[in-house]
């Protein structure tokens, strides 16, 4: 009698480490299609009294992480006077406009306000993905009363991650318009 439950007790673990094995090798199949045959099995063994269907596990693809992004650099130099005030303004899809110092553009920076012979100006966009940059257009406003003459560089990053750039050495007061997807109001520049 002993050696019945002894032999019993010997197949019953050799039935467990060859099922141990073959799920072993049927979970690391390339494929991955022992895996789900597995799954499908237990759900419809664990649910076939109680008619539910299992949910499917889906392979989410992790969300490309957000980097902040500097979208835009305005700078100038060889200005004609200590107060040259020159303004970088960002403009989104919603209406929200960056510039001037103020910005209600969301999960963004901008610097401040900065005047001078020489300055610069930097739009930081915090929601940058590479896969699904959010539209901003661009402005550059210059107003001074008088004849103050200055040189100016604008760098910006469209949505599509190109980099783009403008030199320019206009008159005493102006505005330029860089296009990147958002509208851009006719009014940001009060010279206009």
């Amino acid at each position: 009698m002993e050696k019945k439950g002894l032999m019993g007790l010997m197949i019953c673990a050799v039935f467990a480490m060859t099922l141990s094995v073959t799920a072993t090798a049927m979970a690391t199949a390339p494929d991955g299609t022992a895996v789900a045959a597995m799954a499908k099995k237990k759900c419809k063994k664990r649910h076939s009294t109680k008619r539910k269907r299992c949910k499917k596990k889906r392979n989410r693809k992790m969300d490309a992480p957000r980097v902040p992004v500097v979208r835009a650099t305005l700078t100038w130099s060889n200005g004609g006077a200590d107060d040259v005030d020159m303004d970088l303004f960002v403009f989104d899809s919603n209406g929200n406009v960056a510039g001037n110092g103020s910005n209600t553009i969301p999960l963004s920076s901008l610097t401040g306000d900065v005047s001078g012979r020489a300055g610069s100006e930097t739009f930081t966009d915090g929601l940058f993905t590479p896969q699904s940059a959010r539209d901003l257009s661009f402005g550059v406003c210059y107003q001074v009363g008088g004849s103050v003459h200055t040189n100016f560089t604008i760098t910006y990053v469209t949505a599509d991650g190109v980099i783009h750039g403008d030199s320019q050495n206009p008159g005493s007061a102006f505005h330029f318009d860089y296009p990147g997807g958002a509208p851009i109001p006719s009014n940001y520049c009060a010279s206009r």
